[in-house]
């Protein structure tokens, strides 16, 4: 994979939507943020690694939820 990214293409290797991965950022998940280049994200590896991170976090969140109910 060639870096950096777009945040479509970030949301895409991810199987997550756009938003979902703003939402990420803007709630301090991915830190430190991409960087914003003409008004777009730029997602490096590291970037790319902790939305991963986070978003499997919070699968797992939701999977310990769903066992409860």
């Amino acid at each position: 994979m060639k870096y950096p990214l777009s945040t479509g293409q970030c949301a895409r290797f991810l199987n997550v939507t756009e938003p979902r991965l703003a939402d990420l950022v803007r709630r301090g998940k991915v830190y430190p943020a991409p960087p914003v280049i003409s008004g777009r994200r730029v997602w490096d590896e590291i970037h790319v690694v902790r939305a991963a991170r986070a978003l499997d976090g919070l699968n797992a969140d939701r999977r310990d939820n769903e066992e409860v109910a």
